[in-house]
């Protein structure tokens, strides 16, 4: 294939379904079978919250030189490396683009409420944007794009009057905390195990302007310093299992009257989640976007 000078490059992109137990080692075979990059993404719609954890169901975008590849030798080879994988592989010519400006047009300003917008900090901030959270799309899960986040987000547009604590739990990119602080809350903690995530969030919250009034820490830092902390607001924006788990943690660091907010729930695991809420909140009926809803409710008194 020739290509002219004024003329688009060509790329022969071979496109590869792979279950998370694939994943690892069709890589490595891509890349031994003349691959020049590869990149994995999620064939649905599952939010990845641990760093080095990858989707249960992914899509493998391989691109090859069209002019040095044989897709035939190119699948003889995956079959040597690694015989019984399960995709079916596709093949198909495309032309090159500006990635950088197709990846930034995915992400423009959002409102997640009356008040609050979340931008990019290539993205002209609407004249209706009361509240502006810059945040651009990094290696912590979090940017207002999934459904877990932006139920979230509507909370806390709805919640924070002004002057509150807040401790968000799993705080990823720091999004929530940073929310609450621009909406007008007085100082947040946010509890993260992974250390990638905290970095994340301190330089999105220097960004913001809010560095000052957010803590950031591990759970183990948190406990030391911050152990008989009784917020005013309390939001967990992670997965059915640990928020069950969490349970008496979360319920022991929200005030009587303190308002609180889960999200990271399948609507079919709403009950199951709740249950062990129950006894310390009153639990207002689940709010549901696509296949995610948000528990949220009021600190009981006793």
């Amino acid at each position: 294939m020739t290509n002219t000078p004024d003329a688009p490059r060509e790329w022969l992109q071979l496109r590869l379904d792979a279950p998370q137990r694939e994943q690892e080692a069709l890589e490595e075979a891509l890349f031994a079978c003349g691959a020049l990059s590869v990149t994995l993404e999620d064939a649905g719609d599952e939010p990845v919250f641990e760093e080095g954890q990858t989707w249960s169901q992914g899509i493998f975008k391989a691109l090859f030189d069209p002019a040095e590849t044989d897709a035939g030798a190119v699948l003889a080879c995956l079959r040597e490396i690694v015989p019984q994988f399960s995709g079916t592989p596709r093949f198909e010519q495309i032309q090159e683009q500006d990635w950088v400006a197709a990846t930034q047009a995915q992400f423009q300003a959002q409102a997640f409420g009356p008040r609050l917008w979340v931008a990019p900090t290539w993205a002209t901030a609407p004249d209706a944007a009361a509240v502006l959270l810059r945040l651009d799309p990094g290696q912590a899960f979090g940017t207002g794009a999934h459904p877990t986040t932006a139920l979230c987000l509507s909370w806390l547009d709805a919640q924070v009057r002004g002057g509150e604590t807040l401790l968000d739990y799993g705080c990823g990119s720091g999004i929530l905390a940073i929310a609450a602080l621009l909406l007008g809350a007085r100082q947040a903690y946010g509890v993260d195990t992974d250390p990638t995530a905290l970095a994340v969030a301190r330089e999105n919250a220097l960004l913001n302007g809010v560095a000052e009034r957010l803590w950031l820490g591990s759970p183990e830092d948190f406990a030391a310093a911050h152990g008989a902390l009784q917020a005013d607001l309390v939001v967990a924006n992670i997965l059915a299992g640990p928020l069950r788990e969490l349970a008496p943690v979360l319920a022991a660091h929200c005030r009587p009257g303190g308002a609180l907010a889960l999200s990271g729930i399948l609507a079919e695991q709403a009950d199951w989640v709740a249950e062990p809420y129950a006894p310390h909140f009153a639990l207002h009926p689940p709010i549901q976007q696509e296949e995610w809803i948000r528990l949220d409710g009021i600190r009981r008194s006793s």
